[in-house]
């Protein structure tokens, strides 16, 4: 690309060739010397325009050069801070990466231990609906023998009351014509009560209340008063024998009356009577035969048929 500055040299200059042979012949002709016209001046002109015109490209092309270079040294800078951006970029992502594969292995193991747990609660989950089935099957027998066991015992209920209310028939007329009644009065004390004893008025009443709240009875009031009721709850707390107190108490109830009749089978103080006798080890409590019943939970104590007196105590505790 040559100089703007350049231009280019006039037609006229170096257009006609240069021939030796007639310069040679024209200085032989002429007697001269030969000698050429070089044609110096604008040979210089042009070489100096030349020159100047490279000197313009050179510094044209180094101006040009020079903001090549700054705008690829601003460019390289910009590529650098690109690339350092990009770089940083890169290792945030494989930084983003490596959490995200950590998170990925985690959720990996805990997708695998639910699925054991899964495994373990569905196999529990089985074995709760194979006992549940077994329960449902145990359950239906168990309701079946439940219901046949109520039918059975509604029966029973049933005969009892039956009997309770036969049985209370005949020991109204056991009481009516022994004269004798024991009731609880409240828990752990007895009301005994006689009558028949007075010839006289045979609906007068004797009695007294028995507290069996302690391992030594007491008797904390008696009507009428009794003499000697102290030395009687004495023996009876030593030989316990609950019978035998009977029989004294309603002899000695039978001491105060005027002219008593002849004595009766209740008078016999010989033996352990029915077999009627309170335990040494605890309060609360008589003893019938083998049976030992509470006296007061219990809704009657029956004394043995087959004995003398055929004596019935039954509870007719008022409900509160």
């Amino acid at each position: 690309m040559a100089p703007s500055s350049y231009q280019k040299p006039s037609s006229s200059y170096g257009q006609k060739p240069i021939s030796l042979q007639a310069i040679l012949h024209e200085s032989s002709a002429n007697g001269t010397s030969p000698s050429i016209d070089l044609q110096w001046e604008p040979f210089q002109r042009h070489a100096e325009a030349f020159l100047t015109a490279i000197d313009e490209y050179t510094l044209t092309a180094k101006t040009e050069i020079t903001a090549r270079a700054s705008d690829h040294a601003n460019s390289m800078r910009d590529q650098k801070a690109e690339k350092e951006e990009m770089e940083r970029r890169i290792h945030l992502e494989r930084e983003r990466e490596g959490e995200m594969l950590a998170t990925l292995e985690s959720e990996r193991h805990t997708l695998t231990d639910l699925t054991s747990s899964l495994n373990h609660l569905q196999t529990s989950l089985n074995k709760v609906k194979d006992q549940s089935s077994t329960l449902e099957s145990e359950i239906h027998k168990t309701r079946k023998e439940v219901t046949t066991e109520r039918t059975e015992k509604e029966r029973q209920k049933q005969r009892l009351n039956e009997m309770r209310k036969k049985d209370e028939f005949e020991l109204l007329e056991l009481e009516e014509s022994v004269g004798l009644r024991i009731n609880p009065i409240k828990r752990d004390l007895l009301m005994i009560q006689f009558t028949l004893l007075d010839v006289n008025d045979p609906s007068r009443e004797f009695a007294f209340l028995l507290d069996v709240s302690k391992q030594d009875y007491s008797v904390p009031n008696c009507n009428p008063p009794l003499p000697g009721l102290s030395d009687l709850v004495r023996q009876l707390n030593q030989d316990r024998e609950f019978f035998t107190f009977i029989k004294r108490a309603r002899k000695a109830f039978r001491s105060l009356i005027p002219n008593p009749v002849h004595s009766t089978k209740f008078d016999d103080l010989s033996g352990p009577g029915l077999g009627l006798k309170t335990p040494a080890h605890g309060p609360g409590t008589i003893t019938i035969g083998s049976r030992i019943l509470a006296s007061s939970t219990r809704g009657n104590v029956t004394l043995d048929p087959n004995s003398i007196e055929s004596l019935s105590l039954t509870n007719r505790m008022n409900k509160q």
